[in-house]
């Protein structure tokens, strides 16, 4: 299988975490039969237009270490399966290249990484609320809720397989991580979507170890369902904790994960009180943290997201 993948052309908006993930995995997984173009120059370690600190995120987990670069960038004089346009469109770049479509033969399709909430042509009511539904035919979607087109799939981001660490209770010697969100201890959130207000570290390690530390890793819905958070507790070895995952639409990502949903304050304080006794972890909390392990290698690395995508589009 060979994919061109189209990605954001805007060096403003190198961070997009889906675009991100998918292209990670696609390029680990088909190695050169995956072709991004234009150049995914961040993924490469030059951020020469893009400085690493202005990103999504910080370029934590994605961008931690570069990926191999291809010999053959040459696409008008290569024929490809299928060509992937990335999230250039939630920035105003049409997915529709010109004189690229013809190099699949018009066997198009779009990852749309939109949240729930903002900007975009085409919205729902959902139980009450206008959020954005799907914009797309053929298509790979992060916050899927409209399940009534059979040509649109879903999907979500992926971490590196490198950046998941063993788990080491002996280094356990706090209740939950620094950077847990206002939204997940009930207190005024004022931040739902992107931005760097609750980003307290400036070294990736450092946070990992914050996280790593902690017998808990607390996450909540905030611009959408899916958020790189959830993918680094698991990976940094702490026990996810999710407020309101039960109320999570089947499709949106991370779908099928296996974890503990609290929606008070007390069901939250129960929660910790009963998983860790005595500074201890038990037989639920040990159980889970291994549900969640074999979750994340099998459905929320990079390379599972691609394998994903991959078997969609040879079915």
């Amino acid at each position: 299988m060979k994919i061109l993948f189209i990605t954001t052309q805007n060096p403003t908006k190198q961070g997009d975490l889906l675009e991100v993930s998918l292209l990670h995995g696609l390029r680990t997984v088909l190695g050169d039969n995956c072709v991004d173009y234009p150049r995914k120059k961040v993924m490469y370690h030059d951020f020469s237009d893009t400085p690493k600190d202005t990103l999504h995120g910080r370029g934590f987990s994605l961008l931690t270490t570069s990926i191999q670069d291809i010999e053959n960038r040459d696409i008008f004089n290569q024929k490809f399966d299928y060509v992937i346009y990335g999230d250039g469109h939630m920035y105003g770049e049409e997915p529709n290249m010109e004189g690229v479509n013809e190099l699949s033969d018009g066997n198009v399709w779009i990852i749309d990484g939109h949240d729930l909430y903002g900007n975009a042509p085409h919205k729902i009511i959902h139980e009450g609320e206008e959020i954005i539904g799907t914009q797309f035919t053929n298509c790979f979607k992060r916050e899927l809720v409209e399940t009534n087109d059979d040509s649109v799939y879903p999907t979500g981001f992926g971490i590196p397989e490198d950046r998941i660490r063993e788990v080491d209770f002996s280094i356990k010697d706090q209740q939950y991580q620094k950077t847990a969100p206002a939204h997940s201890l009930f207190d005024y959130a004022n931040e739902m979507g992107g931005g760097f207000a609750h980003h307290k570290f400036t070294i990736e390690e450092e946070y990992y170890n914050d996280l790593s530390r902690s017998w808990f890793g607390l996450t909540c819905k905030k611009g959408g369902w899916d958020c790189l958070r959830h993918y680094e507790i698991i990976a940094a070895g702490s026990l996810l904790l999710f407020r309101d995952y039960n109320n999570k639409p089947l499709f949106c990502s991370p779908q099928e994960l296996p974890c503990f949903s609290y929606s008070t304050k007390k069901e939250l304080d129960n929660l910790m009180s009963n998983l860790v006794v005595d500074g201890k972890p038990t037989i639920e909390y040990l159980d889970m943290v291994d549900k969640q392990r074999k979750w994340l290698y099998n459905n929320g690395t990079t390379i599972a997201r691609a394998k994903k995508i991959i078997k969609v589009l040879k079915k």
